[in-house]
């Protein structure tokens, strides 16, 4: 009887430790739900005061986000970044607000430190990324998602 005790106390364990091995190992996008604009993402498209805005020949302009963070810089065919900026962010369905805490250029000195909403769609591989900087400039992004390569 003691061999079969210790027997089913062992088989209790190592189901348990299996059992928490496994949602240990399990990707975390399984276990909550993703936020849909963590990534990298190229700006393809911009209108800027509903006027169509287009970059210097050469000009990159991308943004990382993290789940608590966003970061966009806008860099030349060197690889030189000529204004950037990042900080906090939230997500609350389609509401999306920016609050830019860092950056350089001459655009940064406008953003910095004030609340910026926005409504967010992302549709397959591209982010729509609509609403207005706290000083009322209107802004409609079209972001493509940046797969690895």
């Amino acid at each position: 009887m003691r061999h079969v005790e210790i027997a089913l106390i062992s088989l209790l364990v190592g189901l348990s430790l299996a059992t928490t091995r496994a949602a240990i190992d399990e990707p975390k996008s399984q276990r909550e739900p993703q936020n849909r604009l963590v990534g990298t993402w190229k700006l393809v498209s911009a209108k800027y005061g509903g006027r169509e805005f287009k970059f210097p020949e050469g000009a990159t302009h991308v943004k990382h986000v993290t789940p608590t963070q966003f970061m966009w810089a806008t860099y030349d065919r060197d690889g030189k970044v000529t204004r950037a900026a990042g900080g906090n962010y939230t997500l609350e369905g389609d509401k999306y607000t920016e609050m830019p805490e860092y950056g350089i250029g001459s655009d940064f000195d406008v953003i910095k430190g004030n609340e910026h909403s926005f409504t967010c769609k992302v549709e397959g591989s591209t982010w729509h990324h609509d609403g207005k900087l706290s000083n009322g400039q209107t802004i409609e992004e079209i972001w493509e998602r940046v797969e690895r390569k």
